[in-house]
C-alpha cells in the first residue's frame, strides 16, 4: 500500500486519541478550523455536513475524512464531533462512538482490495488548552476498539474477521505550529487485546488466533516543515521531515490455531516486557526491538512430538542512510538470540544418548560501518538504479562482536576493515580475529554419533590447521588479515 494510506489511517487515528492536528485557541470554530488546515497539510479533504453553534459548544456532523489517489482511497466518517468552549480558554472535544472508515487499493499489478474497517469508542474526553502556536492535547478514552467487517479481494469475499481492544487509554499531545509544525507525544494502554479468524475461501484452511499485550507506553516526536507533500516520501526528508518513536509493553502472548483438512497446527507463546523504535530523517532511517523471557509451545499433527522453545533474549536493531551524498553515513545491524532452549524430546530424536552438551544456544552478530550513498533510497527516479546495482559503497565496517555458542562448541570474533572502491568491486584492507573454543570436541562427537564420516571430520581438522592456531585446551584461534592489492593472510602466512 502506497504512504498515503498509512497517512490517512496513522492521521485518522492520531486524531482519535486526541492528535495536536487541532489548534489549540480560545474557540471552538478556531479548533475546527486547525484540524482542516492539519489534514490538508497531509493530503486529505476535510467535509461536514452541517456546522452551527448550540449554546458553548460547536455541532460537526457528518464530517468526512478523505483521501482519493490513482492507487485507491481512504474515507472516515464521524457523525458528530463536539466542541465544547469551557470558559477557561478551553476546548473539550467529544465525538460519535462508532467510525466507519473505508479502503480501497487497486495498485497497477496485484489484487484490489477492499475493506471495511469500523473504530469505537466509549468515552472519549479530549481537552485542548494553550495557545494557536503551541497546543496540547490531554485525553482519557476507557476503550477504544477497531474492527474489520468486510473484505474483497478482486470483487470475492474474503472471510476474516479481526477486532482488537485497547483499554486504559490516557496521554498527551502537544504541537508547536510556527515555522511547520513541531508535535510531541506520550500515551499509556493499559491492555490491548485482540482475536482473529480467517477461512480460505477456495479451500479447508481455518485460521484463529487471540492474544495481549499489558503495559503499552510510548513517545514520539515529528516535525513537518510548511508546503512539504507528504505523498513524495524523498521530497519530505529532504525538506527536513523527521519522525522518531520509543515504544515498550511489560508482557503479552498468544494462542493460535491452524487447521486444514486433517492437518492441524497449535501454538501458544507468553513473553516479558519488550521495547520498539524508530528513526526517520534525512539522516537516516533505523528500526529496532527487543524482547525478553519468550516461551513458546507449538503441536503439530504431521511432527510426533510436542515443540517447546524458550528465549531469554531477542533483539535487532537496524541503521541506513536513505540519502545521496559524497560522504560515508553510518549503517549498522544488531541480531540477538541469547539463551534459546528447546524441549528434551526434540534433542532426545536425534541425540539420544545426550552425548551433546544441551546447554543453550546463543547467536550475536553486531556490526557498525559507513557507506556513500548514491541513489535517494525512497525517491521513485531512483528505483530502476537500485534494482540494478547496490545503492551506494561500503566504505568501513567494524566487527564489534560475532558469537555463535552451541552444543559444546563457541565461536567468537571481532574485526575492522576500510574499503578500496576504486577497481569497481570494494577491495577489503584491515583485519578479523576469531577464536573457536570446542570446535575438535564437537567433531568428535558427530563422528561419534555417525553424524560425520571420518574422512570428512579429518578434512575439516585440516582446513582448521590451516586457518588456525591452537592457543589452549581445544581453543583455536586466528588473525584473518586483508592487505593492499588483494592479498589476504592467516596468521601470518599469506593464503591468497
Amino acid at each position: 500500500m502506497k504512504q498515503w494510506t498509512g497517512l490517512g489511517a496513522g492521521a485518522l487515528s492520531a486524531f482519535l486519541l486526541g492528535s495536536t492536528a487541532l489548534y489549540a485557541d480560545v474557540t471552538a470554530e478556531e479548533v475546527w478550523q486547525g484540524m482542516a488546515d492539519y489534514y490538508a497539510d497531509l493530503g486529505q479533504s476535510v467535509t461536514a455536513g452541517s456546522k452551527g453553534m448550540d449554546g458553548d459548544t460547536l455541532v460537526i456532523t457528518d464530517a468526512v475524512f478523505a483521501t482519493q489517489t490513482p492507487e485507491g482511497s481512504f474515507s472516515a466518517t464521524i457523525g458528530e464531533i463536539r466542541l465544547k468552549e469551557l470558559g477557561d480558554g478551553r476546548v473539550e472535544v467529544t465525538m460519535s462512538n462508532d467510525i466507519p472508515v473505508a479502503l480501497l487499493t487497486k495498485p497497477e499489478t496485484g489484487e484490489t482490495v477492499d475493506m471495511g474497517v469500523k473504530i469505537t469508542q466509549s468515552g472519549l474526553s479530549m481537552i485542548v488548552s494553550g495557545s494557536a502556536g503551541d497546543t496540547t492535547y490531554d485525553f482519557t478514552a476507557p476503550e477504544m476498539s477497531v474492527v474489520i467487517d468486510g473484505m474483497k479481494v478482486d470483487g470475492a469475499d474474503v472471510p476474516l474477521t479481526l477486532n482488537a481492544t485497547l483499554t486504559g487509554n490516557s496521554g498527551s499531545y502537544r504541537m508547536a505550529s510556527e515555522g511547520g509544525r513541531a508535535i510531541t507525544s506520550d500515551m499509556k494502554v493499559d491492555k490491548v487485546d485482540f482475536n482473529i479468524a480467517a477461512q480460505d475461501p477456495e479451500g479447508q484452511g481455518n485460521f484463529s488466533a487471540s492474544g495481549s499485550l499489558t503495559g503499552l507506553s510510548g513517545t514520539s516526536s515529528a516535525s513537518f516543515p510548511d508546503g512539504i507533500d507528504m505523498a513524495d516520501m524523498n521530497a519530505a526528508l529532504q525538506a527536513g521531515l523527521s519522525m522518531d518513536g520509543t515504544f515498550g509493553y511489560s508482557g503479552g502472548g498468544y494462542v493460535m490455531d491452524f487447521a486444514d483438512g486433517t492437518e492441524t497446527v497449535n501454538a501458544q507463546s507468553t513473553g516479558g516486557g519488550g521495547t520498539l523504535h524508530f528513526e526517520m530523517s534525512k539522516d537516516g532511517l533505523a528500526y529496532g526491538g527487543e524482547g525478553h523471557d519468550t516461551k513458546v509451545s507449538m503441536q503439530m499433527s504431521a511432527f510426533p512430538l510436542p515443540i517447546d522453545v524458550t528465549l531469554a533474549q531477542t533483539a535487532f536493531d537496524l541503521t541506513l542512510p536513505v540519502s545521496k551524498d559524497d560522504a560515508a553515513q553510518p549503517f549498522g545491524l544488531l541480531v540477538k538470540l541469547v539463551d534459546l532452549e528447546v524441549s528434551d524430546g526434540l534433542w532426545s530424536m536425534f541425540d539420544p544418548t545426550s552425548q551433546l552438551p544441551r546447554d543453550p544456544a546463543t547467536l550475536i552478530l553486531d556490526v557498525k560501518g559507513a557507506a556513500k550513498m548514491l541513489v535517494n533510497i525512497f525517491d521513485p527516479k531512483d528505483a530502476e538504479t537500485i534494482a540494478a546495482a547496490p545503492p551506494g559503497e561500503v566504505e568501513s565496517l567494524n566487527i564489534d562482536e560475532v558469537k555463535v555458542s552451541a552444543v559444546g562448541a563457541e565461536l567468537t570474533g571481532t574485526g575492522a576493515m576500510t574499503f578500496d572502491n576504486s577497481a569497481g568491486m570494494p577491495m577489503p584492507i584491515g583485519a578479523v580475529d576469531l577464536q573457536l573454543v570446542g570446535g575438535n570436541g564437537l567433531i568428535d562427537k558427530l563422528v561419534a554419533m555417525g553424524f560425520v564420516p571420518e574422512d570428512q571430520a579429518m578434512g575439516a581438522r585440516m582446513m582448521m590447521g590451516l586457518f588456525a592456531v591452537p592457543t589452549g585446551e581445544d581453543t583455536l584461534t586466528s588473525k584473518i588479515e586483508f592487505k593492499e592489492g588483494g592479498s589476504i593472510f592467516a596468521n601470518g602466512q599469506q593464503i591468497q
